[in-house]
This record gives C-alpha cells, structure tokens and sequence, in this order.
C-alpha cells in the first residue's frame, strides 16, 4: 500500500530458495510492553465488520484484522514479511513436493481443548474441498495431499514443486480451526464463534456492528498487553475522524491517504504509514459482451487518468499502477529498478488519452456506446472516488458507466460469486510478497469460476503454462522471464486495468504505541507487535 512515501525494500530476498528451510526458536518482532502495563480495554474502528467471522466465507482484510488476533497457523510472519515459526516450531523441505510441519507442544485453543495435527489437517483439507466453497481454495491448489505422520507433525505432499504454497501456512489461508468445529455449519455465526490457538477469543459478535474480543491467559506465547479490545464499525470516513478526535475509539485502520492531512492535525493521534505493496484495478469480464471485444477493453483502458487520480486521492503517496504488480513485490526475484524498466516496454502503455479511447471504442462491436453498472464497496476509502472520475472520462466517448454504491460484504460476495461481473473495480492487498501471488490469481483460468479472484474471466493457455514456470521454479532467473512473459500478454490483451498502487496508514491514540504495523497487517497479531503504553 505504500508507494510514494520512502519505500524500503522488503526483505524476502533469497526467501525463494530458502522458504522451505528448516527453521527453530523465534523470528524477531517488536517487543509488546511491560506485563505490568496491563492496558484494560482499547475500541478499534473499522469501515464495516463482517457478516461472519468464518474466513473461508469472509476473505476480506477487516476480517483478518479481528481474526488475526484469534486464530494463528503453523508460520507467520515477523516484521520484516519473512516467514518465521508459530504453531510449528520448524518445517522443513523433505523433498521439492514434501513438506514437513514440527508443531510446538502445549498449545490450546480457546476453549482449553489441545491444538492436535488432526486439527490443521481438517483446515487445510477444507479448503481444498470443493464442497467447502472455501474463497481461500486457490491456496490449496497445488497440494496433493495432507496428513498427520506423527501427533506433533503435518506432512504435506504437492503435486509439483510450488513455490508459492511456502507462504500459505504463514497468511489468513493457513489460520487453525478446531476440527470438530468446522463440520458445524453456524461456525462464524454469534451462535457458533469460531476457536483459534490465538491470544484472543471471541466473546462477543454482532454482525456488521461489532466484535469484542478478551486476552487469554493460557496463550502459549507473549503475555497481551490490552486485555479486551472491541472493533467497531464506522462506515463512514468523517464519523471515524470525529470518534477519534473525540477519544470514543483508540486506533482505526485503513485509512484514506487523501484525508491523512486530516487526522495528523487530531493533537491527540499519531498517524503510521507504510508500504502495502497493494492494487487498485478495473476487472473486464472477456467472458460476454461488451468486454470481450479487445477495442472495447482498450478504450477503457485509456479513459482511466491515473496520475491524476494519484494526485487527487492519495496526494502523492501512492504511484500510478503501469501493471498489476507493484516493482517491489518482485523482491528475491527482480530487482524493483528491472522491474520498472520492463515495465517501461509494456507496450501499448495505456496512458490517459480520452482520444485514443474514442478511437478504440469506434473500432469496436459496440461503436455507440453502451450502458453498463459498476458497484463498488462504499466502506472502501478510494473506490467510489475512482469510480466518479472514470465514469465521467467514459461518459465522454460514449459509455453510459453508472455506480452501483453497496456495503463492503455485499461487493465482494458478488465479486467472489461471479455473478453478473461486467466491470468491477478491485482493491487487492498481498497476502504474501511474491511476484507470482498476484497474476496466479486474477490471470490463471483455474481461478476464472466462483470463488476465484480472476473477475475478468481471462483465459490465456500460454500465461497459465508460464505461471506454472513460476510457481515451480525456484530459479529466480526463470520465474522472472516466465512472469515478463505473463505481464506482456496480460498488458496486449487488457487482462485488467491497473489503476493505482497506494499507500497504507493506521491512526492510534498518542497514548499508545505500535512498532509492528506492516503491508500484513490484516495476518498477524498486531496487537502483540510492539503495541502497549508509550
């Protein structure tokens, strides 16, 4: 999310050949504070909170701030987005297809019931279950098979080698649930509050309004600092900034860049920013009309003024997308300076050119324009913006664009269900830094069907064999030209729209501090990451 502050450079270099490796004892992280700073009870504001807390059915960064606090799977990662140990205390590469997890002994979930590896095994084969309608089964996509080979030990077996499955234990995919718990199919309801091996447990759900959780005593980690913490939602950007200038909540996430002015002028709040290595984009269903003529995806493309939306939404901190993949998310692969000179040969570049549009869309099937919606989550804090600029360019070369304002649960189980795709606008954040994370999932045909990120429905037989190069091949060299080769096609064919990659900040009451907000911070357990009395 942070492009345009002073980016650092993630360090994953070199995690392609050594994600695998076996790992013992901790990765550094920020210390919280002081077990005798016991803090009784912090409000944290969201855009919206779920409808479930079940993530396989609510795959969604406001559910991972919450449930990150829960659940845990065997990895996570440290500060610095490397993988390091959490439910396994190590895990090795038996061979290029075989995984082994050594899982840490004296873990229990809530309830007081022992973490066992029948309990990772019935996650992961959830998700890979067809029946499960998992929005997480892209994940598991490469796995062949999952067992327990020992009662403190998960083998996984591949189907090939795959590169990208290192981090998936690591993210919201590989979060533990209780075994028994997920054949209950009210789990994610009030009813049915979802257990995890977390610092927290649920005790408390209204869905769409609030989640109070409460800090467990026999977490088998760091002692928490803040004993209760309540997410509440506040839909709306204006209402949150006067919560927090008025001390009702103490910290808020997602910010929008274009009111950070705003919320450093609060004398009582202190304002983090960070890199997010995330995207905006535009998806194009090539699947039915008018999207499946290129003309008409092209004249698109040229109505989308992105420097100025740069400017106008995120003031300068954030950078106009020139592809998917933002250049620092190729770390250990590309050099992000490579990266931007490659993406200076992607050619057409589609620069805002409201000429060129009306040109393209006169060469198409549909010469006079047509009509068509595009909903967009009204919680986002960019994407109704985006789309009152691009729907105004369209409207001048003959696109009747309308938008289709709905609640953020809503937007994206229509997004994830395939249904009626047309135009949509996309905000995606990594859920790992990899080059390959991002084109397996909105390129690959495997992932154009419900419950796939692919909402263009591109289907491209020589981008889905070269992204099997990438995902297989640990040689950075070749993954980088199988990649180039991807993002080539995609760009001729407009697979999508990139619009912009943007910053990431949080808000939190001056009283407090935070050293451990990241691109991740939906994935990890940030209230443990450095947070406490300053």
């Amino acid at each position: 999310m942070a492009i345009g502050l002073t980016r650092r450079r993630i360090l994953v270099a070199g995690m392609m050949h050594a994600a695998f490796v076996s790992i013992t004892g901790t990765f550094a992280i920020a210390p919280s504070a002081r077990a005798d700073e016991q803090i009784e009870s912090i409000r944290c504001a969201q855009p919206s909170i779920p409808d479930t807390l079940f993530i396989p059915h609510a795959w969604m960064t406001y559910t991972g701030a919450i449930m990150s606090l829960v659940q845990e799977g065997p990895l996570s990662f440290g500060d610095d987005l490397a993988l390091g140990p959490a439910l396994a205390v190590r895990w090795e590469e038996v061979n290029p297809t075989t995984i082994k997890y050594h899982l840490r002994g004296g873990v229990k979930f809530g309830d007081g019931s022992p973490l066992t590896a029948d309990d990772i095994v019935a996650t992961f084969k959830y998700h890979m279950s067809p029946d499960s309608g998992s929005q997480l089964a892209s994940f598991y996509n490469s796995v062949a098979a999952v067992e327990a080979t020992a009662p403190d030990e998960v083998t996984v077996k591949l189907k090939a080698p795959n590169v990208q499955f290192a981090f998936t234990p690591g993210h919201m995919a590989g979060f533990v649930f209780k075994k028994e718990q997920l054949a209950d199919k009210k789990i994610g309801t009030p009813e049915v509050l979802p257990l995890g091996t977390g610092a927290y447990k649920l005790v408390e759900f209204v869905p769409a309004d609030h989640v109070l959780l409460e800090a467990r005593n026999d977490y088998w980690g760091p002692k928490p600092v803040v004993k209760r913490i309540t997410f509440q939602a506040i839909p709306d950007r204006p209402a949150r900034l006067l919560a927090m200038q008025q001390g009702e909540i103490d910290c808020t996430f997602d910010l929008a860049i274009s009111d950070i002015d705003q919320w450093k002028a609060l004398s009582n709040v202190d304002v983090v920013a960070k890199p997010s290595l995330g995207v905006y984009l535009l998806t194009l269903d090539h699947s039915t009309p008018p999207f499946d003529d290129i003309h008409v995806r092209r004249a698109v493309a040229y109505s989308v003024n992105r420097k100025g939306l740069v400017e106008a939404l995120l003031k300068g901190n954030g950078e106009a997308a020139t592809a998917l993949n933002p250049p620092e998310i190729w770390s250990g692969v590309l050099p992000s300076d490579e990266v931007r000179t490659f993406y200076d040969t992607l050619l057409p570049n589609y620069a805002f050119d409201l000429k060129k549009a009306k040109a393209e869309l006169a060469k198409s099937s549909h010469p006079e324009g047509f009509d068509i919606t595009i909903p967009a989550s009204a919680a986002d804090p960019y994407m109704v913006n985006i789309l009152q600029s691009v729907t105004e360019n369209l409207k001048q070369i003959g696109i009747r664009a309308h938008i289709q304002e709905t609640d953020n649960n809503t937007w994206f189980t229509n997004y994830i269900n395939h249904d009626n795709l047309g135009m949509q606008i996309m905000a995606y954040y990594p859920d790992f830094a990899d080059p390959a994370n991002y084109p397996s999932l909105f390129f690959s045909s495997a992932n154009a069907e419900k419950n796939g990120m692919n909402g263009s429905n591109f289907n491209n037989p020589e981008v889905d064999a070269k992204l099997k190069i990438a995902n297989e091949n640990a040689d950075p060299k070749a993954r980088a030209e199988a990649l180039k080769k991807v993002f080539k096609i995609a760009n001729e064919e407009v697979a999508v729209v990139p619009i912009f990659w943007p910053a990431t900040a949080m808000a939190i009451n001056k009283k407090y501090k935070l050293t451990g907000y990241t691109a991740f911070w939906y994935s990890i357990p940030w209230a443990l990451r450095g947070f406490g009395l300053k």
